[in-house]
């Protein structure tokens, strides 16, 4: 269900051999299923709304051309389908008319819109958003004004909501300070709680004769299918039980038939059976091609300005970014913009000194993918170096300028290293560092070619889906939140097509308003001078999981919407609420991102012949992850600032502006 792990940019191993032949999938991981009153059914697989004919059989894709879609639903008139289009930074609700293949969004926020759900009268769509910054609610709006109002507005989420084939009892799962229950609004009656349990409740869905409701509940095994019948005193009984569900609710064709998706595939069952029939299907997704190498070709990084000074920073403590733990006591030696060794402390009169005692020395903080205004200017360089980030790729127009002024010593920032859409390029521009392709598998193999031509130039490029990645052959993954596998850990057909079994690496994109920590990030020295102060939105409903991933991950910022730097560090703190290690975090800022992108040895470690780039802090990071900000000074390009003389040098910049 995207709404709790709705995940920012990685590696990602698309194939596990060449297939050059026409693809047709028969299996699907965390997909959904509506009926329509004819017999018909709809399914989300591989990023795209496909139909199924009553018994089964091929399925044909609706024409979309846009991002991800999941969780289809019908209209009650059959004419129309409601669904959920997924993107890195947010949810939308979008509508499909049937006869002229029209597509429009009905979400116009910027905040996040999902599961869609159609009142019975086909005038309303009922949905869940957080667009009014006080957690998930219901919603609802009317399709002929666009006008929509809140159904519900209690502390916490309300999610999933459910209608009643009468269209006058509401259902909904409502999740707040670690308990989950399943509510029933009556018309014209207060809330009622049917069930509270300390583990998640989901995809509630009406038996059409109102005698029950269906739902997920996860337990100690994973997720099996309840009923609460709606009899004095209510009951609750397990339905269905030992299969790997995926979570979206029961579609009920009538009162004894339903339909739901588990272990791959659509499921039929009669109610009070034991055993299920699957729905056959089978969609052609085209041809696949050979995807580009994880292994970029070398690049070499701009050398500009490097001082000719040599230099040692000492410090009690240092982590390399490649080993375990700290070593102690060491003298990382500095010539012009690269380190030339890294020894014991000794006496050293070739060079200059910087004893900075009992503090720890890490690489340079990397973001892989970042959000860099358009406004930026000259000043942010400082401020964003003052937060440990030392390079960072981003698209801005002025970014070749800024690079080069970042390098200097006057006004100096992290290394800037252009990123572009494939729209933006053209065959023989200049090749940027990041190229993002988007959209939905088919999007994905018109950009094939393209995507191709660029990989061979070194280039790397990064889907901002797991589909489009499988069409188009792109080797960065966006969006760990979007993790591809089933809530078991499972893939099935659709998955093992696009990453074999090889291992998988996502830039994060996690962080959001309820990160923890993320308060204490906006309130500190530095953060507290860039403008304008964007407050995050609520994109999750729980902190995506991590913990038992086989993934390495990457740090890439963008997808949260907080100003470059900020976001940094709230991702490292995501990362931490996401199960991994401080350890783990690091690196992803660290030589994972540098391997991603291509830079090998260079940046991302503390070693001989890597970049002069590094943050030195009055802490213990690899036991807290809040210390990665206590920041007191900087090395960039072989010089060394302490964070009270950049922000000294940001505000003199703003003044001579």
């Amino acid at each position: 269900m995207r709404a709790r792990h709705c995940l920012s940019v990685a590696i990602l191993s698309l194939f596990a051999a060449i297939v050059r032949a026409d693809v047709f999938v028969t299996e699907g991981t965390n997909i959904s299923v509506d009926a329509a009153n004819d017999g018909r059914f709809v399914t989300d697989l591989l990023g795209s709304i496909w139909i199924i004919p009553k018994d089964g059989g091929d399925a044909t894709a609706i024409a979309s051309g846009f991002r991800p879609a999941s969780r289809p639903r019908w209209s009650p008139d059959d004419t129309a389908l409601a669904f959920q289009v997924n993107t890195a930074e947010r949810n939308e609700v979008w509508l499909h008319r049937i006869e002229n293949s029209d597509n429009e969004a009905l979400s116009v926020s910027q905040y996040s819109d999902q599961q869609p759900e159609w009142h019975p009268g086909g005038e309303r769509i009922a949905f869940s958003s957080a667009r009014r910054d006080s957690g998930f609610d219901i919603w609802e709006i009317d399709l002929e004004t666009r006008l929509s109002w809140r159904l519900t507005n209690q502390a916490g989420d309300e999610t999933e909501p459910a209608w009643s084939n009468d269209g006058r009892n509401l259902a909904y799962i409502h999740a707040h300070a670690g308990q989950w229950s399943l509510m029933l609004r009556r018309h014209g009656e207060p809330d009622e709680v049917l069930l509270t349990a300390a583990t998640p409740l989901a995809a509630p869905a009406w038996r059409p004769d109102g005698s029950l409701l269906s739902y997920l509940k996860q337990g100690a095994d994973g997720w099996s299918v309840w009923m609460a019948i709606l009899s004095q005193p209510r009951l609750h009984r397990p339905m269905i039980e030992r299969e790997d569900f995926f979570v979206a609710p029961i579609a009920w064709l009538d009162r004894q038939l339903m339909v739901y998706t588990a272990s791959g595939h659509i499921q039929s069952r009669r109610f009070g059976s034991w055993t299920s029939t699957k729905v056959p299907f089978r969609a052609r997704v085209g041809k696949t091609s050979e995807p580009g190498s994880a292994e970029h070709a070398s690049r070499e990084l701009p050398v500009i300005d490097e001082p000719s000074s040599r230099t040692v920073i000492r410090a009690a403590r240092m982590f390399d970014g490649i080993g375990e733990g700290y070593r102690e006591s060491a003298d990382i030696i500095i010539d012009g913009g690269h380190i030339i060794a890294v020894d014991g402390q000794a006496d050293r009169p070739d060079a200059i000194v910087i004893d900075l005692g009992n503090v720890t020395v890490l690489p340079g903080y990397i973001d892989a993918y970042a959000a860099l205004s358009e406004t930026a200017d000259e000043s942010l360089g400082p401020l964003l170096l003052g937060l440990g980030v030392t390079t960072m790729v981003a698209d801005h127009p002025r970014a070749v300028e800024l690079n080069t002024i970042w390098s200097g010593k006057q006004i100096p920032g992290p290394r800037l290293l252009p990123a572009r859409t494939m729209g933006q390029l053209q065959a023989d521009d200049e090749p940027p560092w990041l190229i993002t392709v988007s959209g939905d598998m088919t999007a994905g193999v018109v950009q094939r070619a393209d995507v191709k031509r660029w990989q061979e130039q070194g280039v790397a490029v990064l889907a901002d889906s797991w589909q489009v990645g499988l069409g188009s052959g792109a080797t960065l993954l966006l969006g760990s939140d979007t993790r591809p596998t089933s809530p078991s850990g499972r893939r099935y057909e659709d998955v093992q097509l696009a990453s074999g079994s090889g291992e998988i690496t996502f830039v994060s994109g996690l962080a959001d308003s309820i990160t923890p920590g993320i308060r204490a990030v906006w309130r500190s020295r530095v953060a507290a001078l860039i403008t304008p102060q964007v407050s995050p939105s609520r994109r999750f409903t729980e902190a995506p999981n991590l913990s038992a991933a086989a993934s390495t991950l990457v740090l890439g910022s963008r997808p949260n919407g907080m100003p470059a730097g900020i976001a940094l560090h709230a991702e490292l703190r995501a990362l931490i609420a996401a199960g991994l290690t401080e350890e783990q975090a690091l690196k992803a800022a660290g030589v994972n991102a540098a391997a991603a992108l291509g830079f090998g040895l260079k940046i991302g470690r503390i070693a001989i012949g890597a970049a002069a780039d590094l943050v030195i802090v009055d802490g213990d990071p690899l036991a807290k992850i809040g210390d990665t900000l206590k920041i007191v000074g900087v090395v960039r390009n072989g010089r060394f600032y302490s964070v009270s003389g950049l922000i000294e040098r940001a505000q003199a910049v703003k003044i001579v502006e």
